[in-house]
């Protein structure tokens, strides 16, 4: 049996029921990782599956979207894209005068204090 990540790209959606046909096995149903195990399963041609990276992992973790979730991520996903928006910038760390430290984010120095 193969590991359907080792078959996809990072970051890009697929079709598990295509997946699970190229590594060779088989499954009746499966829960969208956003709605939950309390939603009703479904058929894995109405899944999608979405790999994507994790620190300590060569293969990534995976998600399963059912089509609605499968679209707020696409939307998600574009929206990202446009022009003009970039992410949060990171916060600017202090320098300790005395120890030469960096100090936390809620300021003072634990190692001075």
């Amino acid at each position: 049996m193969t590991d359907v990540r080792d078959l996809i790209d990072f970051d890009t959606p697929h079709n598990y029921a295509d997946l699970l046909t190229r590594a060779g096995t088989t499954r009746d149903a499966a829960h969208c990782t956003l709605c939950g195990l309390d939603s009703d399963p479904l058929p894995p041609d109405r899944l999608s599956l979405i790999k994507y990276r994790q620190s300590g992992s060569d293969k990534g973790a995976s998600r399963l979207y059912c089509a609605l979730h499968l679209a707020a991520w696409r939307d998600d996903a574009r929206a990202s894209r446009r022009p003009g928006r970039r992410g949060a910038e990171p916060p600017e760390h202090q320098i300790c005068p005395t120890c030469f430290m960096q100090m936390p984010l809620t300021g003072g120095c634990p190692t001075c204090d």
